[in-house]
Formats: structure tokens, sequence, C-alpha cells
């Protein structure tokens, strides 16, 4: 395995990859493995398996069933996207849509959790980024997203 330095949600961190084929991975990081694929990173995958690679790491389901990790959604659930703009809250990372704190019409403050994000086993809360009133919610609860997704038209 070669030891590699990833960046997941802005942290980096040294792992362990080894190149399974593909474009997946076996990733060890903290006595824990995870089976990764790489897909839609911009990269080649086999930049992966070099020492010198900095990448974000985009998580599978674990290779032993007693590690949790959460399972990605082949194709997440998408509603009519909105353009992005000032007014469209989107999501600052992958993950699944655990609740939303808010309903369409609702009036708003800058800060306040619009929705709650899970990623790599945490709760992420996304704030409103301006006052403002809710014009459409773009997701449901247990939708899967990806980065950059449109979640929230606000006006």
């Amino acid at each position: 395995m070669a030891k590699v330095k990833v960046i997941v949600d802005g942290v980096e961190y040294e792992v362990e990859v080894e190149e399974l084929g593909a474009g997946r991975f076996k990733v060890a990081f903290e006595d824990r493995e995870y089976t990764v694929e790489a897909k839609g990173l911009g990269i080649d995958a086999s930049a992966l398996s070099s020492a010198s690679a900095a990448v974000p790491a985009v998580p599978s389901a674990p290779t032993a069933p007693s590690v949790p990790a959460p399972a990605p959604a082949p194709a997440p659930a998408v509603s009519a996207p909105a353009p992005p703009g000032e007014g469209v809250v989107t999501a600052p990372m992958p993950g699944k849509i655990l609740r939303i704190l808010v309903k369409e019409g609702e009036k708003v403050k800058t800060g306040q959790g619009l929705v709650v994000l899970e990623a790599m086993k945490m709760e992420n809360e996304i704030p409103a980024p301006k006052d403002g009133v809710i014009k459409k919610i773009l997701v449901k609860e247990g939708d899967t997203v990806d980065t950059g997704q449109a979640l929230i038209e606000l006006g």
C-alpha cells in the first residue's frame, strides 16, 4: 500500500491506498479500511496510487460490515435544478439529506439552519447565506446529493 495525502472537506489526511483496478481502491485510515471508487475527479485515477497525490476522497461502502460508512447511491434524485446564483443554496459536499428544517414560504435569517446533510457519518447543518424567504425546496429527506447541487431557492 502506498501512503497518500487526501483532502476531505478541506482537511488533509495521510492514508494508505492500494489500487484494486477499474478506478477502485482500498483505503486504510485509523485502523479502518474502505473501498473507494474514484469518479468525476477530473484526474487520472492512477494518480491516486502515487504517494505525492492530493485529491478529494470519495467514500464508498466499507470492506468489512463492522465498519460503518455511507453507501453512495448510483444516481441522486434531482429536482429541477436551479441555476447557481446568490439565491440558491447548494450542497457544500456530497452526502445524504437527513432533515429539512424549513418550509416553503418561511422567512429565514442569515445563519439559520436550512437542511441537515450527512457526509461521512457526520451531520452538517447547512445555513442560510442571507436573510430571505424560502422560495422552493429542491430536495427531500433521504435524497443523495452531489457537491454544488442546488438544495433550496432563497428569495
